[in-house]
């Protein structure tokens, strides 16, 4: 028989006994959607109880306070975004935009901005938890393409990652989300650049 949500959150939590992923699941569904919706400063840890259906102790039972539920959701979203290896550098350079053009908000970005003087930390983890694996995860695949001769054993893979991910916030600021066949043309467009 299932238990009202409220019900989940009452008492001691047995030593050893693993958190319900229901809850868990509930509570970062609902910080990341009042995040983009109302914005670090307006979203409050009450609000976030009442979305995702819980109790306050379930959450507090898990984040010590907001920035700590927010690093919480940044790191869940990256976890989300597949692995990619496609077997050739120039395929990987397409999937890794296309990720991009189809699952990434610009709405996250502009609240961390927003909030970046009185929060430093959050852009912070921002940078720590989805940015940067992400442009590791775009040099490793230019790395790859070296030891096969297809990259260029000179270029610099960091550098090339922001260019490649630059193009995609530049024109999502300049004209919106790109629209289907807009990263097989950036990467066709590089392409001559990062190629051996």
């Amino acid at each position: 028989m299932t238990m009202p949500p409220r019900n989940d959150t009452v008492g001691a939590r047995p030593t050893g006994r693993p958190l319900d992923e229901n809850i868990d699941a509930a509570i970062l569904d609902a910080t990341w959607r009042l995040l983009l919706e109302e914005g670090y400063s307006r979203m409050s840890i009450a609000r976030i109880a009442e979305v995702a259906q819980v109790g306050r102790p379930a959450i507090y039972r898990r984040y010590r306070d907001k920035s700590e539920l927010v690093a919480a959701v940044i790191a869940d979203k990256a976890a989300r975004l597949p692995p990619v290896d496609t077997g050739s550098a120039r395929e990987d350079l397409v999937a890794h935009l296309e990720t991009a053009r189809r699952r990434f908000t610009m709405t996250l970005a502009g609240t961390l901005i927003v909030e970046e003087r009185s929060h430093p930390e959050l852009l912070e983890q921002f940078r720590e938890g989805m940015l940067g694996p992400r442009r590791d995860a775009i040099a490793a695949a230019l790395e790859r393409g070296k030891e096969r001769g297809e990259v260029r054993p000179d270029l610099d893979s960091a550098v090339a990652a922001h260019a490649l991910m630059g193009s995609f916030i530049f024109a999502y600021l300049a004209s919106g989300r790109p629209k289907p066949g807009w990263s097989e043309h950036v990467v066709d467009t590089l392409w001559p650049a990062f190629a051996a």
